[in-house]
């Protein structure tokens, strides 16, 4: 009999662990999310003729934060947390966005984050721009976090963008800085009560 109640108390202690984990969400970005390495690594650079991508230490938290400069006008100056959770996230799950951001801009300077589903081999299957228009950033760091959902066909993993992107005139330009940056699968709504379950068997035990 207490070896039937140990099997049983350590079945409920694996279920309760599994769901706490997927509570928490499967964070999908590389360890340099938040450039606490001190340097770009992990992101994937396209840089204009006069752009520049560097670990700043002006940072929201930590030592460090990305930040991306674009000084040629009429261009886009991209970064990428690119083909992440390749084999982790499946088509049609919710995902979530969430990073922290500032930015200065000059004449007709804005900036984007976008989010695609890849496709294995190339090409997307679903491409989002986050907010449905530019970010709005200012001289202050600002939380910005958004939901969507992955494409029909992520067998190349997902991919965070974002862009500086200038007008086409002499004068336009673009400073966006990054921090915090994370990608992660929103738990599945059963996971989430397994966790709730697995917490009233385990008080019903103590009792």
């Amino acid at each position: 009999m207490m070896n039937q109640q140990r099997a049983m108390l350590c079945g409920l202690a694996a279920v309760f662990a599994c769901a706490a984990g997927a509570s928490a969400g499967i964070e999908l970005t590389n360890e340099n999310r938040g450039f606490e390495l001190g340097d770009v690594s992990g992101w994937a650079s396209f840089p204009t003729s006069d752009s520049t991508f560097v670990a700043s230490g002006d940072a929201f938290s930590g030592n460090f934060s990305g930040e991306l400069t674009n000084n040629a006008s009429g261009s886009s100056a991209v970064i990428k947390q690119a083909n992440i959770g390749i084999g982790q996230v499946s088509a049609g799950q919710e995902v979530m966005i969430s990073f922290w951001a500032k930015g200065n801009a000059g004449p007709g300077g804005v900036s984007f984050a976008e989010f695609f589903s890849e496709v294995d081999g190339g090409g997307v299957s679903s491409a989002v721009l986050l907010g449905g228009a530019p970010l709005f950033v200012g001289s202050d760091w600002s939380f910005y976090s958004f939901t969507t959902t992955a494409g029909p066909d992520v067998s190349g993993g997902v991919t965070l963008q974002f862009a500086a992107v200038t007008g086409a005139f002499d004068g336009s330009t673009m400073q966006l800085q990054v921090d915090d940056v994370s990608v992660s699968i929103v738990p599945a709504p059963g996971a989430l009560a397994m966790l709730g379950l697995g917490g009233v068997l385990a008080g019903r035990r103590r009792r």
